[in-house]
């Protein structure tokens, strides 16, 4: 048993077929189910339940799956040890961030970070934040850039900044000549928001209903960029990030009264971590470069 036979069960977790799993491992679709093969036997145990339109992982499979992940990340936290070892602010960094802030924090940030560490390989990732959460606590992530707070005792975080929410209209709407706007006049207004899985959507509707108001949507939308369009329309009004309202000027914000329409954004990483001197560093270096 090899580290790559177990490399190709992981595959085969995460691409759910043979033909992605071979692509992704960059070997042809054979010559994995072989290698497959010679590993149930090895072990003498069936790791796969094969269907017609493709295949079930056993109990022993299950079980098998669940250590070779772990093997998996020990080894290539190995590999990565002894690039650190050999320069602490070298090697690779993946670094995770959420759709309504990754397009427009990652530009922000990406020139500051490969001049501040330039021996450092930085890989950026735009996930949900459910399924960042899952890739940091399984080690496919080195560190993820979330909305702050986050439950859960494994990880640790230190804060990087907090912007408000603004309202978003179109040039032409009734309010776009406003600074401000009380949140109790939404009520009358069609509230677009993003669909479920986007934690925009959660803090905007924690913000509703933290300003008396209810769920007032009348339609989602599953993308920023879509949001930011039917705004632009005059369709509908929505919270709009400050990040992302620099980055789209043409829109008209407004801010919103009561002082609480606003979300906190940390670095998050596992409790443990063998750089959790390099994170620290960069809680601190990036919290300055927001404030300068």
């Amino acid at each position: 048993m090899t580290l790559r036979d177990l490399e190709y069960l992981l595959a085969l977790k995460e691409h759910g077929s043979f033909v992605r799993a071979s692509a992704a491992c960059h070997v042809s679709q054979p010559a994995l189910s072989i290698q497959i093969r010679k590993l149930e036997e090895e072990l003498g145990a069936v790791l796969l339940e094969r269907q017609p339109r493709g295949f079930l992982f056993t109990p022993a499979g299950a079980e098998v799956l669940k250590r070779a992940r772990q093997i998996v990340q020990t080894a290539e936290e190995i590999r990565r040890l002894a690039e650190v070892w050999h320069d602490p602010y070298a090697g690779q960094l993946s670094l995770g961030a959420f759709p309504t802030l990754a397009p427009y924090y990652y530009p922000q940030i990406i020139d500051h970070l490969v001049d501040a560490y330039p021996n450092l390989r930085i890989n950026l990732v735009e996930e949900k934040t459910h399924v960042l959460l899952e890739r940091l606590r399984g080690g496919a992530l080195d560190a993820a850039l979330l909305a702050v707070p986050v439950e859960d005792d494994s990880l640790e975080h230190g804060d990087l900044f907090t912007e408000a929410f603004l309202l978003g209209v179109s040039p032409k709407h009734a309010w776009a000549r406003r600074a401000s706007i009380d949140p109790a006049a939404l009520a009358d207004q069609p509230l677009l928001l993003l669909e479920e899985g986007h934690c925009l959507r959660g803090q905007a509707l924690d913000y509703c209903a933290n300003s008396g108001l209810g769920e007032v949507l009348n339609f989602r939308a599953s993308s920023m960029e879509t949001l930011l369009q039917m705004i632009a329309m005059g369709r509908a009004v929505s919270f709009v990030p400050a990040c992302v309202a620099r980055r789209n000027p043409s829109l008209h914000y407004l801010k919103l009264k009561g002082g609480r329409a606003q979300r906190t954004i940390g670095l998050f990483w596992r409790k443990g971590f063998f750089r959790r001197e390099l994170m620290l560093e960069l809680v601190d270096d990036l919290s300055r470069s927001h404030a300068s």
